[in-house]
């Protein structure tokens, strides 16, 4: 920084903070508030200077007459630094009675009186944290009082934007059946399904999840989350779109890792054909551990025996011996105990194909979802499933596209595109 300005800075106000040198921290504060002030200051006279959105007397309109100029009109609104006033030309058709305010749609303003700057650190905030919360902490970091509404309402005007644009690619795509640009070439991607549940004024309602992973050159394990409130036909088309982002053409192998469930079996099929197809092992786990139970009891210690050794089986591709395993016991229980192995054997059965794990582990292939298992916990259930927590539809499903475009880095490519004017 220039020495003129700080000798300046401190020439006004070094009596008043000389004061406070022997508490940093309410240094920092005091410093942090003059500061403010002078930014709202020069935000302010930087502001005053131009002719915001004035493009002459007349401007065309849509329909098909002219809009007039009328005044520059003032609005307030908050920034990052304060209050402060911006008087813009608004633009009128006497023939539709539309009305028009450029200097908001190409400086990115919104209809909250939120700045872009201000709007954007409230975001940030309500990606990890309740609105309530975000309201307090945009309070204690940037000194501005946001409402724990007014966040409310933010996000779900800028979720829908992201959810709008994901519906216009898929349009488009529709149209033009072009096929999406990848922005990596990976030698192996994994697309890893799976669903969870969100509680909405309605019920419970489903959140399909979807995690695209890879490796890097450096062999580090990059991912990209898709996640949407959609049937699994819809979200089986984002899905591939995402994928295709990340190579899925151009990879020389493609792992599908899922629980077998008929709707994920059925878009793997669609848009994953080639892939090869691993029914996650946490889950074909968890349905002997559930069936032990059944037989003899949870915590006893013949159900860890029990399934210890079918376990064994599957790990080290004894499928066959597994099935007639069950196929034996079958014979000699009968109730819940029988329909217990009965499911459990049908769930082998029918998905023995996919559970060949020493031919995957030999491929050095991964064979447990934890990615996509993880992410229903870390993207969906860290935010949308915090206590006491009931969402409208709009609100969850714009909270986790906000959230989503976080943590894949998405972030700054967003604000670009000036989402409040959207």
């Amino acid at each position: 920084m220039d020495n003129r300005i700080l000798d300046e800075f401190q020439a006004a106000f070094g009596q008043e903070l000389d004061l406070l040198t022997d508490n940093l921290g309410a240094l920092e504060t005091a410093v942090q508030s003059k500061l403010q002030q002078l930014g709202r200051g020069l935000l302010q006279r930087l502001l005053a200077r131009q002719p915001h959105g004035y493009q002459g007397s007349l401007i065309p309109c849509s329909c098909g007459a002219a809009k007039r100029f009328v005044a520059h009109r003032p609005q307030n609104i908050h920034t990052i630094f304060g209050w402060i006033e911006i008087r813009r030309a608004y633009y009128h058709c006497p023939t539709c009675k539309s009305s028009t305010v450029p200097y908001d749609q190409a400086s990115g303003l919104g209809a909250q009186q939120l700045s872009p700057g201000l709007a954007r650190a409230c975001c940030v905030l309500a990606v990890d944290d309740s609105f309530e919360q975000s309201s307090r902490k945009v309070a204690e970091l940037l000194g501005q009082e946001v409402s724990a509404n007014s966040i409310e309402r933010l996000i779900h005007q800028v979720g829908q934007t992201i959810l709008n644009e994901q519906n216009r690619h898929l349009e488009e795509f529709f149209e033009q059946r072009e096929w999406p640009e990848a922005a990596v070439e990976p030698e192996r991607l994994y697309v890893a399904v799976d669903g969870t549940t969100v509680h909405e004024n309605d019920g419970w309602h489903e959140v399909k999840m979807g995690v695209i992973y890879w490796e890097n050159e450096r062999q580090e394990r990059m991912s990209r989350f898709v996640g949407r409130f959609v049937n699994s036909e819809s979200f089986g088309w984002y899905l591939w779109l995402a994928a295709c982002q990340c190579g899925l053409r151009g990879a020389q192998e493609v792992v599908f890792l899922g629980d077998g469930a008929a709707w994920i079996r059925h878009e793997r099929y669609r848009h994953f054909g080639r892939a090869t197809f691993i029914i996650d092992w946490y889950h074909a786990s968890e349905h002997l551990w559930d069936c032990g139970k059944v037989l003899f009891g949870e915590g006893h210690r013949r159900t860890k025996q029990w399934v210890k050794l079918r376990q064994g089986w599957l790990w080290d591709g004894y499928s066959k011996r597994l099935i007639d395993d069950l196929t034996e016991q079958i014979k000699v229980h009968r109730g819940l105990k029988r329909e217990a192995l009965v499911q459990v054997h049908k769930y082998i059965k029918d998905n023995e194909e996919e559970m060949r794990y020493d031919e995957f582990r030999s491929k050095g292939y991964d064979i447990g979802s934890g990615a996509v298992e993880g992410s229903c916990k870390h993207v969906v259930g860290k935010r949308l499933k915090q206590s006491g927590m009931i969402w409208s539809r709009l609100g969850s499903s714009a909270t986790l596209a906000l959230r989503i475009t976080w943590l894949n880095g998405e972030w700054d490519r967003l604000w670009s595109r000036k989402p409040l004017a959207a």
